[in-house]
Parts: C-alpha cells; sequence; structure tokens
C-alpha cells in the first residue's frame, strides 16, 4: 500500500511524504503507482524548476519526500496552490483506488 503524508502547519501544506508501492499490478503495469508517481514528481519538479525554491527531497526505491520547513513563509506560500492541487489529485486516486493507497494530513 502507498501512504501518502501531507504535513501542515497554520493551514499550509509544507512537506509531504509518498512511501509504499500499491502492489495493485506487477512493476512497470501498476496504474495506481503511476499516477501517484506522476502527480507527486510533477509537482516536485515545478517547485524546484518553475517556482525556483529548494526543498529537501528524499527519494529511494518506494519513496519520494519534500520538506519545505527550512524556506521562507514567502516561499512556502508561493507552494501552496501545486502542493493543494497534489493533494487533490492523491486523494481522487485514493477514492478510486483505497485498498492500495491512504492518505493522511496532520496539522503540526
Amino acid at each position: 500500500m502507498i501512504t501518502a503524508n501531507f504535513k501542515r502547519k497554520h493551514n499550509k501544506i509544507f512537506s509531504f511524504k509518498i512511501s509504499g508501492h500499491a502492489g495493485y499490478k506487477d512493476p512497470g503495469y501498476d496504474i495506481v503507482c503511476s499516477a501517484v508517481s506522476a502527480i507527486s514528481l510533477s509537482i516536485a519538479n515545478g517547485i524546484t524548476d518553475i517556482l525556483y525554491i529548494e526543498p529537501l527531497i528524499n527519494t529511494g526505491d518506494g519513496l519520494l519526500s519534500l520538506d519545505l520547513s527550512h524556506v521562507s513563509c514567502d516561499q512556502i506560500e508561493k507552494c501552496q496552490i501545486l502542493l493543494e492541487t497534489m493533494l487533490l489529485g492523491i486523494k481522487t486516486v485514493e477514492n478510486e483506488y483505497g485498498k492500495y493507497i491512504k492518505v493522511v494530513e496532520e496539522e503540526v
């Protein structure tokens, strides 16, 4: 199962961690994994390559995390449309394939 954790501070998303494997189909044929990967990587790339903000990013097998806790409040604000769009997209995948993905939101 994929777990998508989103952390907010003052109602602003400042980090996310996507971990695990969906297990919907074999690797290379797993549309749940593909959807989540495409959404999350596009948003991470948008933050770095379009907004020119440098988050802390960690990647690995079945892992993508992004943390903006070290950047300014103005930079976090600039990322909100992208991050809220990502959350909406991943929740849409969860609504259709909830057996394979879980979204967790946390206010810290």
